[in-house]
C-alpha cells in the first residue's frame, strides 16, 4: 500500500532521513512516534508527494487520501457543512449529494445541529471534529493523521480518539498516525515505529 525504498531527504544542511525503507500493508494502522523535528510530518509529506525524496522511491497505492492536520485548517468563510462538502465537490460530486454526505459525516462525529456554524463559532474540539469528518467524507483508502489531537485537552482527546478509532475500524482504511505520545500510538496502532533522527526508523511493536 505504502512503500519507502532507500529514501533519503534533507532540507539544505539538515538531513531528515537517510536510506529509509518501510512498508505499510493494506488495512494496517501504523503509529509513528519521535521527538519534535525528527521528521514525522516530513514522512507524511513524502507520502502525499508534497515533497519529493532526494534519493530512493516512495510508492503509494492509488485511491483517495484523507489528511487530518494538527490544526483543523477550515476555511473561515465556509460553514462546517460546506467545509466538509467542499472536499467532495473537489472530487466531482454534485452539490446536493456533497451536502447530504457532509451532513451525514457531521452527524457521525457528533455535530448534528452545527452544520450552519462557521469555524469561529466552534470550539477547538468541534472544529477538529469537522476536520475528521472532512477527511473521512472522501472515503479514503489511505488516512494520514498528523498529531491531530495535540492541541486539545485530555478529556476531549479521549472522546475524539473514540470517534476516530470507531470509524477507522469500520472503514478499514490504511492509516499512518503520527504522534509524539506513545500511549496514543499504542491505543490505535497495529504496529509502531520510532523515527531515529537523521537516519530511519526502528520497530517498537504495538
Amino acid at each position: 500500500m505504502i512503500t519507502f525504498q532507500n529514501v533519503s531527504k534533507a532540507f539544505d544542511s539538515l538531513k531528515v532521513f537517510n536510506d529509509l525503507s518501510l512498508h505499510v500493508a493494506t488495512g494496517e494502522i501504523l503509529g509513528v512516534v519521535g521527538p519534535s523535528g525528527s521528521g514525522k510530518t516530513t514522512m507524511l509529506k513524502l507520502i502525499t508527494g508534497i515533497v519529493p525524496p532526494d534519493t530512493g522511491t516512495v510508492t503509494v497505492a492509488e485511491g483517495a487520501v484523507g489528511y487530518v492536520f494538527q490544526e483543523p485548517r477550515l476555511l473561515p468563510w465556509r460553514t462546517a457543512l460546506d467545509n466538509v462538502a467542499g472536499s467532495l465537490r473537489a472530487q466531482g460530486k454534485d452539490k446536493a449529494g456533497a451536502r447530504a454526505a457532509a451532513a451525514g459525516w457531521l452527524e457521525r462525529v457528533g455535530l448534528a445541529g452545527f452544520e450552519g456554524y462557521h469555524p469561529a463559532e466552534l470550539s477547538g474540539g468541534m472544529a477538529q471534529r469537522v476536520s475528521v469528518a472532512r477527511a473521512f467524507a472522501v472515503e479514503p483508502r489511505i488516512l494520514l493523521l498528523d498529531e491531530p489531537f495535540s492541541s486539545v485537552d485530555t478529556v476531549l482527546k479521549s472522546s475524539l480518539m473514540d470517534i476516530l478509532e470507531s470509524i477507522i475500524r469500520e472503514r478499514r482504511a490504511t492509516v499512518v498516525y503520527v504522534t509524539h505520545d506513545l500511549g496514543e500510538a499504542r491505543r490505535l496502532a497495529d504496529r509502531i515505529v520510532e523515527i531515529v533522527p537523521r537516519r530511519g526508523v526502528r520497530e517498537l511493536g504495538a
